[in-house]
């Protein structure tokens, strides 16, 4: 993916289902990093009523809860919602749940105690599926919207700006590297490849970009390169 599994998480909510014992600073530590709101329960009862009102992106659930357990929680939220990424984690790995979660077509099925890689490699897979079957948007630092799935720009009078393919993927470069100032020729290598492009060229697609996105959400430091701000 041309653009970072932050940013299109971070515009996201995930319900995180879990018994308390369970929860580890770390888990809660790398969900804060990667999503806009963390909506935290104990039980599948309170997850049904918080999902009806809450609508959140993402569900990450333990198998083991209370009462009603975690793939039945799925299993009702699958009826109303069947494309909604799911991530089941389990104390255990029997056959019998590895057949269930994949009849309900889950990200990813992680095994506790929870590995930091898994995690981010589950949340990653999360960020795809969404960019595939979701309405993923980054909001610019100007209010501006921009929609990685319709490759458009709503600007804050709600105006939608289509982008050509060249005006997203230097958009998607940007965002992909926004603490950072990036070169001429690495933007050039990463668009063009191996084809010639003219200076006037250049500088027409950095116009008609900038009078999509805003002005100020592009610098440029003369000599040095571009960055998003």
């Amino acid at each position: 993916m041309s653009y970072s599994l932050k940013d299109i998480l971070k515009s996201l909510k995930v319900l995180f289902v879990s018994k308390e014992e369970n929860i580890s600073q770390k888990e809660l530590d790398i969900l804060n990093i990667f999503f806009h709101k963390i909506i935290l329960v104990h039980s599948a009862e309170k997850a049904l009523k918080l999902f009806s009102y809450e609508h959140p992106d993402v569900i990450i659930t333990d198998i083991e809860l209370p009462n009603l357990n975690g793939i039945e929680l799925c299993k009702s939220i699958r009826k109303s919602n069947p494309n909604i990424p799911i991530i089941i984690l389990s104390e255990n790995k029997s056959e019998n749940y590895l057949f269930q979660v994949i009849r309900l077509q889950v990200i990813d099925f992680i095994v506790r105690p929870l590995k930091t890689e898994n995690l981010i490699f589950a949340l990653n897979q999360t960020a795809k599926h969404m960019v595939n079957h979701g309405n993923i948007t980054i909001k610019l630092t100007n209010g501006f919207i921009y929609n990685y799935k319709e490759k458009h720009i709503k600007n804050d009078d709600s105006k939608i700006e289509k982008l050509t393919k060249n005006e997203f993927r230097l958009l998607e470069l940007l965002i992909a590297n926004k603490h950072r100032t990036i070169s001429k020729e690495e933007i050039i290598d990463t668009l063009w490849v191996n084809e010639e492009i003219t200076e006037s060229a250049f500088k027409s697609l950095f116009s008609r970009l900038r009078t999509k996105v805003g002005k100020e959400c592009i610098k440029n430091s003369f000599g040095i390169g571009y960055q998003l701000v």
